[in-house]
């Protein structure tokens, strides 16, 4: 285990036994206190504060140093790597069992979406450009005769011909 801790490609291992190392070289005075007129023990209230900030200290500096340091940050970057190369795995192998399955794909399902959302906008261009001709029309009719009588006149079938004696087509002449 000792040879473990010494081992110098071990910054694990060397990390937490220096800091240890320091942390008790720092909490435990080479004069350590003793018993007061009231009977106060070494690991009293004063002791041990002082004993928490040393450890405090210590270890918000060897963080800092440890991942600071240029091995962390490339076992990081690995770290990363792998995982972003495990997840395209995975969902390259889920798009495949999809599309075996013969199951839509979230491609899929977006792209129809994506066509819906072009056709609506298309039907309601079209519904406004509508609704503009059917305005201007309404507008250009309010200077003329009323729209109900302009309807009216529609509906009423056509006067007779003079030119043909006052007979309507399709109606039966003199009997």
């Amino acid at each position: 285990m000792n040879e473990t801790a010494n081992n110098p490609a071990d910054p694990f291992s060397r990390f937490w036994m220096d800091m240890m190392s320091r942390m008790t070289s720092a909490a435990m005075p080479a004069a350590a206190p003793t018993a007061g007129p009231l009977g106060a023990s070494p690991l009293g209230e004063e002791y041990l504060r002082t004993m928490r900030q040393a450890f405090f200290d210590a270890w918000a500096k060897y963080c800092d140093e440890y991942l600071g340091s240029e091995p962390f940050l490339e076992i990081m970057r690995k770290s990363m790597e792998n995982a972003l190369a495990f997840k395209r795995q995975v969902n390259e192998f889920l798009a495949k069992s999809v599309h075996e399955a013969q199951m839509p794909s979230r491609e899929d399902t977006d792209s129809i979406m994506l066509v819906l959302r072009s056709m609506e906008e298309r039907v309601l261009d079209r519904l406004e450009k509508l609704s503009q001709r059917v305005e201007a029309l309404e507008a250009r009719g309010a200077g003329g005769p009323s729209t109900a009588a302009t309807a009216a006149a529609r509906s009423q079938p056509p006067a007779p011909d003079a030119t043909r004696g006052g007979k309507r087509p399709g109606k039966g002449g003199a009997r």
